[in-house]
């Protein structure tokens, strides 16, 4: 469970960092119309998705490495890292929804 949590910690690292790079990995974003696309502030919301993403997976490798050295159970472990996942994706939605958009 230890080296699957790690990978899921680095998985969300990397996805942070190619989020930045290549914005239409966002979701919707890359169905939007090129006026549509225009009306956001893509920079912002990228480099809030990367920084989103990347503070979840250094929190789950943190958490990871803490919770196998203190030998928790791996029930309790597959718990603690679906739960920082989840609030990590509600806080980053919410953040992003609040990202003001561009004046036509």
């Amino acid at each position: 469970m230890f080296f699957v949590n790690l990978g899921i910690g680095l998985f969300l690292i990397l996805i942070g960092f190619l989020v930045k790079k290549h914005p239409n990995l966002l979701a919707g974003y890359n169905t939007m119309s090129e006026s549509e696309k225009q009306a956001i502030d893509i920079d912002k919301v990228s480099t809030l998705a990367r920084n989103g993403l990347i503070l979840t997976g250094a929190v789950v490798v943190d958490s990871s490495v803490i919770m196998y050295f203190l030998k928790f159970p791996e029930e309790q472990q597959t718990l603690v890292v679906a739960g920082i996942i989840l609030l990590g994706i509600i806080i980053l939605s919410i953040l992003a929804n609040k990202v003001p958009k561009l004046k036509p």
